[in-house]
């Protein structure tokens, strides 16, 4: 099964060539590289990657958007991806995302094993330097309602539920978005849903959400693994960062109209939690940003 790499990228030229680095060590290739920027990419780091994609047999294509046709935005990138590519399976990396050894193999392992499966959408893979979740958290998730009997998932309430340290193939209704593979005809039937201009939140948890109500699921391959940098470079500040999450998360939970008073109620008490999370964490004007645009959406 050929496959292709797509990678969003907004002035992040360190980190987009790690990244790369790491993929041309892998075992096996995509057939063809697509590079969104929302930047501009110097034209001899361009011709470099060219370069490499030809020593490799890799079909190279760079897109800078027209901002005047397409806003800046990783949702708005990745529907463009799904556009461009002509591969079935297409994978997406974020451009601080640095893959271990095997992680192309590993994944496209479970494709073809699973390739008749239509309601597998994704297959995606875990992120090593992520912090386990301890037992304390573990009950707060569960007072909390932002918990699930599974190890990957999109609860009832749309929280995204994930365990970086599973030790065998799951089955769940949750992926990392900045790690993933999908099909790409049931990718473009759903699109990524585009809440705000900029680099929106949360593109990654609609998508997931929208695909468990159609019946789709993902597969998270604990042998395809990555490291994820967190680069601070090009992010929004973290109180715009949140203030999009805090108005993004209801998005997401009201889009499919109105829920009765005990829905409302288990929702309000669980988003509460998720974002005192931010304050018990230190994390002030993430949490302050989420808790404004909860209220002022």
């Amino acid at each position: 099964m050929n496959f292709c790499l797509a990678i969003a990228t907004y002035n992040r030229l360190l980190e987009l060539s790690r990244c790369l680095e790491s993929v041309f060590g892998q075992s096996i290739l995509p057939s063809s590289l697509l590079i969104i920027d929302d930047g501009n990419l110097p034209q001899e780091e361009q011709d470099k990657i060219e370069n490499n994609c030809q020593l490799k047999n890799i079909i190279f294509k760079y897109y800078n958007k027209d901002q005047s046709k397409y806003r800046r935005g990783l949702a708005e990138s990745k529907n463009l991806a799904l556009e461009l590519a002509s591969e079935e399976i297409i994978f997406f990396l974020d451009d601080d995302i640095v893959l271990h050894p095997e992680f192309f193999k590993s994944i496209m392992i479970r494709w073809q094993e699973n390739k008749n499966d239509e309601n597998l959408i994704g297959i995606g893979g875990v992120i090593t330097n992520n912090r386990r979740i301890g037992q304390l958290e573990k009950i707060y998730n569960v007072i909390f309602g932002l918990s699930s009997n599974l190890s990957w998932d999109i609860n009832n309430k749309t929280f995204q539920v994930w365990n970086d340290y599973i030790n065998k193939l799951s089955r769940g209704y949750y992926a990392h978005g900045g790690l993933l593979s999908l099909r790409k005809e049931l990718a473009k039937k759903l699109g990524f849903s585009v809440f705000a201009g900029g680099r929106t939140s949360l593109e990654d948890v609609d998508f997931s959400w929208r695909a468990k109500q159609t019946g789709r699921y993902f597969l998270i391959e604990p042998g395809a693994r990555a490291d994820h940098e967190h680069a601070q470079t090009s992010r929004e500040s973290q109180y715009l960062s949140g203030q999009k999450e805090g108005r993004n998360r209801c998005l997401i939970y009201y889009q499919d109209g109105p829920r009765t008073i005990r829905q409302n109620l288990a929702f309000t008490w669980s988003h509460l939690g998720w974002i005192a999370k931010q304050f018990l964490a230190g994390h002030i004007a993430r949490g302050t940003g989420m808790l404004r645009g909860w209220l002022g959406r």
